[in-house]
């Protein structure tokens, strides 16, 4: 949804009808915790946490790692892991990777098989070490690169700074910058060598190409422009267009539609102006494998009268980022719930906008099916603000919120979370201006300022939508304006993230039905 809250938030009636583009704005992202985490991912990665068995597929990211937690990445899968310390950590395709030991003073990592990339960072009084089956390398502050095969053959390769490696039979040698040391099955080093060592990416079966080549959070303007020129490729829908926003800035909005993989849909839109670059993607997964034309499914995103639909999101996952800050959000677990017979009187339907007959209709004591989320987190720069669980939730009054675990991952917050309160406020009685204000009990807040312009910036007026505002007449109407949504928070230290989105391309595919 572009507009956050727009279940819970009342609405005079001309932006009812509006709520629908609130599909942007499941605003909510997800966790973070100090230590160690997954930042990004591509492709299939798993992680076996502790003592665990199971390995389990990462559901989204940031995704909080302990000391004992495995990673393995599949082909052409990557992962990009951050050290509580600030060190990174870049794996590659068909890795194993292993955290022993995480603390202040010491970070002890283990490279069964594959590559890593790693960034360490020049603190003082702190060890940080990379072993092998073959060798151990230890660093302070510098950029190395390691790769192991399956039978313990190991490269390790130093870009800067200095790393001393030694191997099974206790010798030790120290690389200077432009070095290669190998280490053959048994263990033995054959000394270092001067090779021809390239920094700027990996190969492209692994690292870098593999870990940017989807647009998501933590990247810079550069990097989401090639995973969005790759994207658009296979793309079903794009627009693009340049225009002015609310501020009187000129603005390049590009924004496409795909499917990832057969049971999922992606969203992503770009705004360009002359100095900031900021970015948005939905991505949500369904019940079950998208049919070939995408608004059937899109279509039933809203839920259903009288029968449960054929399609409903099982999870879904948002950002929105300047390239430095960012918002994200995530929900696991959807099922499609009756509202009008789950017990809940709080969250009846009494009326419901039925698209064959091109209007809302009465839905009082009718079954109206919309979907539920079990798990459900809101981040923003990374750290959880507010979130729930559930098991086959039937009614979100009976949701368990969140106190001092994720709710997504289940891992342990170093704090309580804060008491989050709302209001929604509309500040121009005359133009389509909301605003809805997050305070939360530790001093900080989000707010949310929701705009509807046209491609000069200017803002519509209450009289734009007067007596239109369901149905085909609105979205004809709706074709001339676009939205708009600036984002503040006390995490931004100042700065937004400010979005504009063309409702056309929703139109076109059922989002907005």
């Amino acid at each position: 949804m572009l507009f956050p809250g727009a279940s819970s938030f009342p609405r005079p009636r001309v932006l009812a009808a509006l709520s629908l583009i609130a599909f942007l704005a499941f605003t909510r992202p997800i966790a973070a915790r100090a230590g160690a985490q997954i930042v990004n991912s591509n492709g299939s990665v798993q992680v076996q946490q502790g003592q665990s068995p199971e390995l389990k597929g990462v559901p989204g990211t940031p995704y909080p790692l302990s000391e004992g937690d495995r990673v393995r990445t599949g082909p052409a899968a990557a992962a990009v892991i951050l050290l509580g310390d600030g060190s990174k950590v870049e794996l590659g395709a068909d890795s194993d990777f292993l955290i022993e030991v995480s603390t202040p003073g010491l970070t002890r990592i283990f490279l069964k098989v594959g590559l890593l990339r790693s960034w360490v960072k020049k603190l003082a009084m702190r060890e940080f070490s990379v072993r092998t089956p073959t060798v151990v390398a230890s660093v302070r502050g510098t950029e190395f690169r390691v790769q192991t095969q399956f039978d313990g053959r190991t490269a390790v390769d130093l870009f800067d700074g200095l790393l001393n490696v030694r191997d099974n039979r206790g010798r030790d040698f120290t690389l200077q910058p432009g070095e290669r040391i190998e280490a053959d099955f048994m263990g033995a080093l054959s000394g270092p060598q001067k090779a021809e060592l390239r920094r700027t990416a990996p190969p492209a079966s692994t690292l870098q190409e593999n870990a940017r080549r989807e647009v998501g959070l933590d990247m810079k303007k550069e990097e989401v422009l090639e995973a969005a020129a790759r994207e658009l490729k296979l793309a079903e829908y794009q627009q693009g267009k340049a225009m002015i926003d609310v501020n009187g800035y000129r603005v390049r909005l590009e924004q496409y539609i795909l499917r990832p993989q057969p049971d999922q849909f992606k969203l992503v839109v770009l705004n360009e102006r002359a100095d900031r670059f900021d970015y948005f993607y939905y991505m949500g997964t369904f019940n079950k494998t998208l049919p070939t034309d995408l608004s059937l499914a899109l279509r039933q995103l809203g839920g259903q009268l009288d029968s449960a639909p054929e399609y409903w999101l099982t999870g879904f996952e948002t950002g929105r980022s300047n390239t430095r800050d960012s918002i994200r959000e995530a929900a696991l677990g959807g099922h499609s719930v009756d509202l009008n017979a789950n017990g809940d009187v709080g969250d009846d339907v009494t009326a419901f906008f039925d698209p064959a007959a091109d209007r809302y209709v009465d839905a009082t004591g009718r079954a109206v099916f919309q979907t539920i989320f079990d798990k459900y987190g809101f981040y923003v720069n990374g750290t959880l603000k507010y979130g729930w669980t559930g098991a086959n939730l039937q009614a979100y009054a009976n949701r368990n919120w969140s106190v001092n675990t994720d709710p997504i991952t289940g891992a342990a917050l170093g704090a309580n979370l804060p008491i989050q309160s709302v209001t929604s406020t509309f500040p121009d009685p005359n133009r389509i201006h909301q605003n809805i204000y997050e305070s939360y009990d530790d001093g900080t807040f989000v707010s949310w300022d929701n705009y509807i312009i046209d491609d000069e910036g200017k803002q519509a007026g209450i009289g734009d939508f007067a007596g239109v505002t369901t149905g085909s007449a609105f979205k004809q109407r709706l074709l001339g304006w676009n939205y708009e949504q600036v984002v503040t928070a006390t995490e931004f230290q100042g700065r937004k993230i400010d979005l504009v989105v063309a409702p056309r391309i929703m139109i076109q595919v059922g989002l907005i039905p």
